[in-house]
């Protein structure tokens, strides 16, 4: 994780192996404890056998194998703690996943179940230590001069300069600047960012000939990719490691992978959110806060339909036909709050539209019903489409919904709301709806969601609509 060199990687593969054997006695420590002040909670005894050691030693080296297919253990200087952090809590959570699955499937001897829950705390614990531990000692030998690595930058222009000075700001990455490359001709200075230009890339060869390097770091902008090529190729034949930083993927960078599918380099980019296991997590939260709350309001949503039953003739819901997830179809329900016609009436008031662009919206609209006002006002006519969050249809949190006849008149720029599921809230409504009337301001609202999507930001929306629900300030 933290060094290319075999040994270096030996050694961090024993540490997390002895770190992890050391929190199963930690664990066993714990709950002991726990056993003997609350008995009769925790389970029966479990005995310390040989066996339980061979467990333990077995399960150290299978965390071992578990980080190593997480990449825990290829070379990246650039990585961060926090990108440690969330490895080591990926392969606790799926080391005692596989502990249930041997112990309670297979029937391997007794472990109680709080024992394995504890060593999960216990065990991601002391992983993030170590790794802290290794992190901060990593980076003091390396501003100590110790465990660097010598390397040539290909480059002359803005994004050369910017990794330089960032190389150069940051020694614990432990690269030392031998010398510039000019990519395209050689430049009449003789240094750059105060670094010697050892020529220009047609000399490429011979500069690696007559420096000793350990790596390449190629800095080219989108329209100098093309002019990389012959680096590439004197690099591969002299056996030297190189790597591409370029403003080429721009804000994509978080989200390209590379894939070799029978022998066909394959570059994928997305745009969107692509953690699975976040993405997992934001679904189930989705199913069980959806369903619990149609438990808890099913006495409340039978009174509301029964109101707007008995204030006005029609259908107690509004099927709302939108557009979805990858432009899917489906079919969503609203309580209804205006008048049985209020679409067909719609085109006498287009011309007293508050909001510009391909929504509808005006104050006091004369199609509301009285009972509607209310529910209006306190959201609460948004209440059945929990239902289209347990389907899957939509999420708790998201972009709004987009109607049929609204997606023709979108911008290129604005269908990217449709990337992702569509939600009952978002930074549109958390930020106070009312008071926006340009639609576009409300596209880059929800654009800005999906760029910076992550469950903190999940839980801060739903907390500031709830606020805003119970201030009563729906539209």
């Amino acid at each position: 994780m933290l060094w290319r060199p075999t040994y270096h990687r030996r050694i961090a593969q024993l540490a997390d192996a002895c770190t992890t054997a050391f929190s199963f006695v930690l664990a066993y420590a714990v709950w002991s404890g726990l056993r003997i002040s609350l008995p009769g909670t925790f389970g029966s005894e479990i005995q310390l056998t040989s066996d339980l050691y061979w467990v333990a030693a077995t399960f150290s080296a299978v965390w071992v194998i578990v980080l190593s297919k997480m990449n825990a253990y290829t070379y990246q200087r650039f990585t961060s703690l926090r990108h440690e952090i969330v490895i080591v809590l990926k392969v606790s959570l799926i080391g005692t996943l596989a502990i249930f699955a041997v112990i309670f499937v297979l029937r391997v001897g007794y472990i109680a179940r709080t024992y394995v829950c504890i060593f999960f705390v216990s065990n991601a614990l002391c992983l993030m230590l170590e790794k802290i531990v290794i992190f901060r000692v990593a980076k003091k030998f390396r501003e100590r001069g110790r465990n660097r690595k010598r390397v040539i930058v290909v480059g002359n222009g803005a994004t050369a300069h910017k990794f330089v000075r960032t190389t150069e700001a940051n020694l614990g990455w432990g690269l030392d600047i031998v010398g510039m490359v000019a990519l395209i001709s050689k430049e009449y200075l003789e240094e750059f960012q105060g670094k010697p230009l050892l020529g220009d890339a047609s000399a490429m060869e011979d500069i690696l000939h007559n420096h000793q390097v350990d790596e390449v770091i190629i800095c080219a902008s989108a329209k100098e990719l093309g002019h990389t090529e012959a680096v590439f190729d004197v690099c591969e034949r002299e056996g030297v490691q190189v790597r591409l930083n370029s403003d080429f993927f721009g804000r994509l960078a978080k989200g390209v992978s590379v894939d070799n599918v029978y022998g066909l380099p394959i570059i994928s980019f997305t745009t969107v959110p692509d953690n699975e296991w976040l993405l997992y997590a934001k679904r189930l939260i989705d199913i069980v806060v959806s369903f619990i709350a149609l438990l808890i309001l099913a006495p409340a949503l039978l009174s509301i339909a029964l109101l707007i039953k008995l204030t006005s003739p029609g259908p107690v819901f509004y099927r709302w036909n939108v557009i979805g997830f990858n432009k899917k179809p489906f079919a969503s329900w609203k309580f209804r709050t205006m008048i049985v016609n209020a679409d067909e009436i719609k085109g006498q008031l287009m011309q007293h539209n508050e909001m510009s662009g391909p929504v509808f919206k005006i104050k006091d609209d004369p199609r509301i019903t009285s009972i509607g006002k209310i529910l209006r006002k306190y959201s609460l006519d948004e209440l059945p489409q929990l239902w289209s969050v347990l389907k899957g249809d939509m999420s708790l949190v998201g972009p709004r919904p987009v109607g049929p006849h609204e997606l023709v008149l979108y911008q290129s720029w604005q269908r990217r709301k449709l990337s992702i599921k569509p939600g009952i809230t978002c930074l549109w409504q958390a930020s106070g709806r009312n008071s926006i009337s340009d639609f576009d301001e409300w596209c880059m609202l929800d654009l800005q969601y999906i760029d910076n999507w992550s469950l903190r930001l999940d839980f801060k929306i739903l907390l500031e609509t709830v606020r805003a629900v119970l201030r009563g300030t729906g539209c």
